[in-house]
């Protein structure tokens, strides 16, 4: 087995300071440049997070609002009925007015919460007799 090579050791007046690491002072200011950049980029996603929320909500009280409309009108001009109920965190209220000698309009109201705020959204058209 062949010895190993050793280093000399360095005498103090002849110390050479090699460099295997990183100061603490160089971790702090990367860490702090670091900190400033990745900030901004986390509070972005939460607020984007926050909007894709509201979106979808407002999605599904439109697509609800949308499906009661055309089940309202499929029911024709003499059968069209009011109606409520509820799907999922969404209620939606059906109303009929006559507007005039053959026409009828229907109202669909649907109420649904955007974070804690309640929200509604309303959604009409016109039934004529045929």
């Amino acid at each position: 087995m062949a010895p190993r090579a050793t280093r000399p050791l360095p005498r103090d007046r002849d110390r050479r300071w090699t460099r295997d690491g990183f100061t603490l002072v160089e971790v702090l200011v990367v860490m702090v440049v670091l900190s400033i950049g990745i900030l901004p980029l986390a509070i972005v996603q939460t607020q984007a997070r926050h909007e894709v929320q509201e979106a979808d909500n407002y999605t599904r009280a439109v697509t609800v609002a949308q499906e009661q409309l055309e089940w309202a009108k499929g029911m024709g001009f003499e059968d069209a009925q009011p109606d409520s109920g509820q799907a999922g965190n969404v209620a939606w209220q059906t109303t009929i007015t006559d507007v005039d000698i053959g026409l009828r309009q229907i109202d669909v109201t649907v109420f649904f919460n955007q974070g804690s705020t309640p929200d509604t959204l309303r959604v009409s058209s016109l039934v004529s007799m045929r």
